[in-house]
């Protein structure tokens, strides 16, 4: 897939909300609540790790700070990562998230193709 994850995010909530422009981080910026989301992926090969896969995270999933874990036994990584959008409803940002369980697309450092296997959210409050 060519297009970020957080672009089809935002298209999809482009009749909600405008774009935020600032240069301003999720953490430093006063939404509440944020949805808490939990992605398990699968790489199509071995990732090339020269850059760190938070790295990648973070640019795929929008800016802010994601947490990457893994592989664990089967090959499976584990992201972690707050999501919201200005004046979205936590629910809605949570059904497009979970609506991501099944996707792929590239990894733009890391050269492989990643599948999202399962996207779980909960609003959370920051």
């Amino acid at each position: 897939m060519i297009f970020k994850l957080s672009s089809i995010l935002a298209v999809a909530l482009a009749s909600a909300s405008l774009a935020n422009t600032s240069p301003v981080s999720l953490e430093e910026r006063d939404l509440d609540p944020t949805a808490a989301c939990t992605f398990v992926v699968s790489p199509s090969g071995t990732p090339d790790l020269t850059e760190p896969l938070f790295s990648e995270w973070n640019y795929i999933l929008g800016g802010g700070s994601s947490t990457v874990t893994g592989p664990d036994t089967t090959g499976l990584y584990t992201v972690e990562k707050g999501l919201a959008a200005d004046g979205v409803p936590t629910a809605q940002v949570i059904a497009i998230a979970t609506g991501w369980a099944g996707t792929t697309f590239d990894g733009p450092w890391s050269g492989v193709v990643w599948t999202v296997q399962s996207a779980t959210c909960e609003e959370e409050t920051v």
